[in-house]
């Protein structure tokens, strides 16, 4: 498999662009859409959000297997994220459709049914689309810079996804419209990346061989699959990082919003161009260093650097933020936040090595099997901070459709947004510290796979 030519790597990532873009105005504004707009209260919210996420998570690895058996003319990744092109956007645009509805029951009913729509279709995305990357190249650099190119569109994506909100509450008065015309303007986007995606990876997207059994067969060793993958020594540290470091990601992404506009004071202006803009632009920017980093030190300790930095970083910060000062809050949390959070890029980079570990052992190609593991296991961690973070809200007195709150409500966000969320970083990096697989240890792995797959083709000849 020759080098990969840029515009290749380029429009694998971009399909990132549109799904991000969702994922980040869910995170973002979902909850606060429906306890603001539609009225519902964030205890009902948040447990719509985790339940949905719940649903997700299971989905994934099922959807690994599925893309791993199937066999088409136009391959077995690529016919997903085309599909997935145009159910995300659908569900998405209906997620954010303020309804009649009167009762908790009808307004919590609605959240979660067409939440779980819109994970659904995320999910027939994003596993395949994953999965991809290891099929693209074997090189491990390389591997870098396509979740590099991926990462760079995700953080694309979150900056439409950010600031299209923004733009069009200064163009709407009525807070619902405003998020509503945001929604389909990123549905747009959706649908528009994904078929740019599909376009430059088809020729790429080719199944090797013929499925071993049946698609019934291998879903019922699913769970047998699904253990085997989550004990495996080397992907556990790894796993268990990434579960900590969603769950303080997630919990920062639903918070943020709250906090710098209670506990702040900021206008949704300029939480949105100030301080949330300026973050993801420094973290696009963050990732060109982040990879380079990788490439001169190895990928474990950049990793566990910018994972332990992150968490130490933002305990002490966040309570002691000045309300009212944009500028402290755009230099501390989004220049110096936004640039060790591009660490992460070197996360999802080390599946992929993790899965050349396991063939080598196991003489199985599974690709879609751990990628779709690897986002359950995420899928639960973000379900768990949904969740967590409608009982914290609720906790915190914040009261639903009220713009002023009471005094305290900001105090008490900003304990969770600050040490809570620093505390899941800080066990992201201890947890990180015991993956064994090294860079001179997966050299030693490729070679053995190179050679393997030689005698293989001799044999075949």
């Amino acid at each position: 498999m020759g080098r990969l030519r840029r515009r290749v790597k380029v429009g694998y990532g971009v399909v990132e662009i549109g799904t991000s873009a969702v994922e980040i105005m869910l995170q973002l504004f979902l909850l606060e859409f429906y306890t603001s707009v539609v009225g519902l209260k964030p205890v009902w919210a948040g447990l719509a959000l985790g339940v949905a996420v719940l649903w997700d998570a299971v989905t994934d690895p099922a959807m690994g297997v599925i893309s791993d058996h199937t066999r088409s003319r136009w391959g077995k990744r690529c016919p997903y994220i085309a599909a997935a092109g145009f159910a995300l956007p659908a569900a998405f645009v209906m997620l954010f459709t303020a309804p009649g509805l009167e009762t908790q029951a009808e307004k919590f009913a609605y959240l979660l049914f067409f939440y779980m729509l819109t994970n659904t279709a995320m999910t027939m995305s994003s596993v395949p689309h994953a999965a991809l990357a290891g099929e693209l190249s074997f090189d491990r650099n390389e591997r870098t810079e396509l979740f590099g190119w991926r990462l760079l569109s995700r953080n694309g994506g979150g900056l439409l996804g950010t600031l299209l909100p923004g733009l069009a509450i200064s163009n709407y008065d009525d807070f619902g419209t405003a998020r509503m015309v945001a929604a389909d303007g990123v549905a747009v986007a959706a649908i528009v990346f994904s078929m740019i995606t599909v376009w430059f990876v088809r020729a790429y997207d080719y199944s090797s061989g013929s499925p071993r059994g049946s698609l019934l067969y291998d879903l019922r060793r699913l769970l047998g699959g699904i253990i085997s993958v989550a004990t495996n020594p080397i992907f556990i540290p790894l796993l268990l990082a990434y579960i900590f470091a969603t769950i303080g990601r997630t919990m920062n992404a639903v918070l943020a919003l709250y906090y710098y506009k209670v506990r702040l004071e900021l206008t949704e202006q300029e939480t949105i161009f100030g301080v949330l803009g300026v973050f993801i632009v420094t973290l696009s920017i963050s990732i060109l260093a982040w990879v380079r980093i990788s490439r001169r030190f190895g990928k474990k300790w950049p990793a566990f650097t910018g994972a332990l930095m992150l968490g130490l970083m933002g305990i002490p910060l966040y309570p002691l933020l000045p309300p009212g000062n944009l500028w402290a809050a755009i230099f501390f949390a989004s220049i110096l936040g936004g640039f060790v959070a591009g660490a992460i890029v070197i996360f999802d980079s080390l599946v992929a090595d993790v899965v050349d570990h396991d063939e080598l052992m196991t003489g199985k190609n599974r690709d879609g099997l751990y990628f779709g593991c690897w986002m359950m296991a995420t899928k639960f961690a973000r379900a768990t901070a949904f969740a967590s973070t409608g009982l914290i809200l609720g906790w915190a007195g914040l009261e639903e459709g009220v713009a002023q709150q009471a005094e305290g409500v900001g105090w008490r966000i900003a304990l969770v947004f600050g040490p809570g969320v620093g505390i899941c970083f800080v066990f992201a990096a201890l947890a990180f510290a015991f993956f064994p697989l090294t860079d001179a240890y997966h050299a030693r792995v490729q070679a053995l796979l190179t050679r393997r797959r030689r005698h293989r083709s001799r044999d075949k000849d």
